[in-house]
């Protein structure tokens, strides 16, 4: 099942938002060459507040983050962007994709391996 980590990062004001653009840019480029099990790679800026940004990414299991985690690329980009950052959190830690569209998505069957479908919508 494809799983979604969501991360988002709080630059210092004096932070340089130019170079974890650019240390971004340079993890996406590692996706697309070396992880194509990276599905989704979105990065957002808050428009309300710019020192503020977003990350989400999909993957197509598990063990792809496992490693992903431990990789040199990680490391590469988390010691450009670090010293950027005031303070990150993981909004969304390790969450199962039960519901996808667009064309950097693959579409994604539900998880029923536990007796357990698509949550109930949130209204009729």
């Amino acid at each position: 099942m494809s799983v979604t980590v969501v991360n988002d990062y709080f630059f210092t004001p004096s932070g340089d938002i130019a170079e974890g653009k650019a240390a971004a840019a340079e993890l996406v480029a590692y996706f697309r060459k070396d992880v194509p099990e990276v599905q989704l790679s979105l990065w957002l800026e808050s428009r309300d507040n710019p020192l503020h940004h977003y990350h989400i990414t999909v993957f197509d299991n598990p063990e792809t983050l496992a490693s992903l985690r431990r990789s040199d690329a990680i490391k590469k980009f988390t010691d450009r962007l670090y010293p950027h950052i005031d303070h990150s959190t993981f909004v969304a830690p390790l969450c199962n994709v039960w519901q996808a569209a667009g064309a950097g998505v693959n579409p994604v069957q539900p998880d029923t391996s536990e007796g357990q479908g698509p949550p109930a919508p949130l209204h009729d």
